[in-house]
């Protein structure tokens, strides 16, 4: 009989406490050699699948360590679904929404017996990589977490031609939506800001923003500038490079050197506008008597400014567990669809 050809299963021997099941057991149970067992467990295309589902099962039956790799062998599903952030990785310290993302979305999964594998993609090496990642079958699912849509076109186009169900955190395309997507409905919470303001007697107001490029960085701006219009110029619309406090603070100091006129600033996060707020303080201006401020998150760092923020809240965890449970429905070979989270005013001390 040909070393790939399995034999008749053998009956499991009772092993003694303590042992460790190994290779040879598996062997020895599934009728064939240690180095078929090998191949099988590395995945080699020349082995039967006959051969194969032999050793899958016997790994199963005596309880091999490996059994995490019975059961892929058994199902042709991996276990592992991937993370892929389209950001550096500092990213994951300085803004708490990504925290709040990992661990919700963790805590959901493992409900369902998956591990989450973080994978950045923020430059088109790691874009290349992770596409390749993807392409060789190590997960069976992808949340897809861009600030950008810039340089993701092998990744995304990767996704939207794989089996692999994946969905988007947010909404950073231009133009068709290539992927389902879960985000905050963000225009109603940015028209309740808008209206906020003008109650609040303000008549000129500065917006910091970033990525305008995609959907999702255009619909805060258009909604609230559409809220109240004439409150807003053009040439008060200042777009930060990225996310960040740091560059809502360079943003800030911008504007003072050149619109030295507003009285309010809305900020389309929560990290631009503790970063304006920084600024304001350098200059020793007070918020928000001499200037306002409001952001967009209601994310940690709200509640962690001088004076707090007025800001609009959208639940992260809400939008962790809807990824996941769209994804699920992925998994089981179901049509995902996309999804908006509400949003709401939360109004505190800054404006």
């Amino acid at each position: 009989m040909a070393d790939g050809d399995a034999k008749p299963l053998s009956k499991p021997r009772r092993r003694r406490p303590g042992r460790a099941v190994t290779i040879e057991d598996v062997a020895r149970v599934a009728g064939v050699s240690k180095g078929t067992v090998s191949r099988v467990l590395n995945g080699h295309d020349w082995v039967s699948p006959k051969t194969r589902q032999a050793v899958a099962e016997a790994m199963a039956s005596t309880g091999f360590v490996a059994n995490a790799s019975a059961r892929s062998l058994a199902t042709s599903r991996t276990g592992n679904i991937a993370f892929v952030l389209g950001a550096p990785p500092v990213r994951l310290f300085e803004d708490p929404n990504y925290a709040v993302l990992l661990q919700v979305i963790t805590e959901e999964l493992a409900q369902l017996d998956y591990a989450l594998m973080l994978l950045t993609a923020s430059t088109r090496e790691e874009q290349a990589r992770v596409a390749k990642f993807v392409r060789e079958g190590h997960v069976d699912g992808v949340i897809l977490v861009l600030v950008g849509e810039a340089g993701t076109d092998e990744l995304i186009s990767l996704l939207r031609s794989s089996r692999i169900p994946a969905i988007a955190c947010g909404h950073p395309f231009v133009g068709d939506d290539p992927l389902p997507f879960v985000a905050a409905d963000d225009t109603p919470g940015a028209r309740q800001l808008a209206r906020h303001f003008l109650a609040r007697g303000y008549r000129s107001t500065a917006v910091i923003a970033s990525h305008l490029e995609t959907s999702g960085g255009k619909s805060r701006v258009a909604a609230f500038t559409g809220e109240a219009p004439g409150l807003v110029r053009d040439d008060l619309i200042i777009e930060a490079h990225e996310y960040s406090r740091a560059a809502g603070q360079h943003a800030m100091r911008t504007l003072l050197e050149t619109r030295p006129d507003i009285d309010s600033v809305f900020a389309a996060s929560d990290l631009l506008a503790a970063g304006a707020i920084d600024a304001l303080h350098e200059a020793r201006i007070v918020v928000p008597r001499q200037i306002a401020v409001a952001g967009f998150d209601d994310s940690a760092i709200a509640q962690q400014t001088d004076p707090q923020l007025t800001t609009v809240r959208q639940s992260v965890a809400d939008v962790a567990r809807q990824l996941v449970a769209q994804l699920r429905i992925g998994l089981d070979a179901g049509v995902m669809a996309s999804v908006t989270v509400p949003t709401q005013l939360v109004v505190r001390e800054s404006a």
